[in-house]
């Protein structure tokens, strides 16, 4: 298998002829090839490939892309599909009942728990006008400060359930998510078409080795508010900024600027709403 056909992600299975059931029979995915010898398999969701790694499976880092990752236990996988609605009668014929996720800025998630408790999130890409894009970019802003407003430092080591991030780990993962998602529209935006390959980050991986748990969060707030003002100057003074785009090794276009900000958007407004749930669940 070329490098560029391995899969970005891999998730620990206790039984991979089951997860195939799963993934293949019930959520509508293509089977890629299933190694049994190796305990093993590879399955084609809308042209994301995942790869299921059983017990005997071993070290699978090769059968990896040098930037992917293992999700860890009870992770979640998440699937971009073109019609949530299709994806979601399809599943109901198949017996799934998904939940339905709807959030007030009107993104919409469906998710479906595995037979190992890992999450597949399907969710469709919101194509908004370009001001209704950044004035959504934009209030990421206000909606963290609000969501921080208030707590103390012992508030930000509470989570809203067992095992879930603190509103500290989540307010540092926000910071940095945004930090290596600068790389591509800034090349895009200064040098549009030019090749551009930014490496993944394994977010647990950087959770536990820039210390989440421990620092003070002054200073991640701070470089997410810088961000998101630069961006935002940038692509308010540059003609067609958000249709610009960089491209990857073999000529293909990289999504253009204005869907990563929208992606964005919405990743930290999911987030933002995890650390008003947190606050909801402990009075604070």
């Amino acid at each position: 298998m070329r490098d560029r056909r391995r899969p970005m992600i891999a998730v620990r299975v206790a039984d991979v002829a089951a997860s195939l059931r799963f993934y293949v029979d019930t959520l509508g995915c293509d089977l890629v090839r299933h190694d049994t010898g190796a305990d093993l398999a590879v399955v084609d969701a809308a042209g994301y490939a995942i790869l299921l790694a059983g017990p005997a499976a071993g070290d699978i880092t090769h059968e990896l892309r040098p930037e992917g990752e293992v999700v860890k236990p009870g992770g979640s996988v998440h699937l971009v599909v073109g019609d949530l609605d299709a994806r979601r009668a399809m599943l109901a014929e198949r017996g799934v009942m998904a939940t339905l996720i709807e959030r007030p800025w009107g993104d919409r998630h469906l998710q479906v728990t595995d037979p190992d408790g890992y999450t597949v999130v399907f969710w469709t890409i919101v194509e908004r006008p370009p001001e209704e894009l950044l004035n959504l970019y934009a209030s990421g802003v206000d909606a963290l400060e609000r969501a921080l407003e208030g707590l103390s430092e012992a508030d930000l080591d509470l989570a809203r359930e067992p095992g879930a991030w603190t509103i500290r780990q989540i307010v540092h993962h926000l910071a940095d998510a945004e930090a290596m998602a600068l790389g591509g529209p800034k090349f895009a935006l200064a040098e549009p078409g030019r090749v551009y390959h930014g490496n993944r980050y394994s977010q647990d991986v950087w959770a536990e080795c820039l210390d989440y748990t421990g620092r003070e969060i002054g200073p991640s707030v701070a470089l997410f508010t810088a961000i998101r003002a630069h961006m935002l100057q940038l692509v308010r003074r540059l003609p067609d900024a958000l249709e610009r785009h960089t491209v990857d090794a073999s000529g293909r276009p990289s999504p253009p600027v204005g869907r990563i900000l929208g992606m964005l958007a919405s990743h930290a407004l999911d987030h933002i709403e995890e650390i008003n749930e947190t606050r909801r669940r402990h009075g604070r």
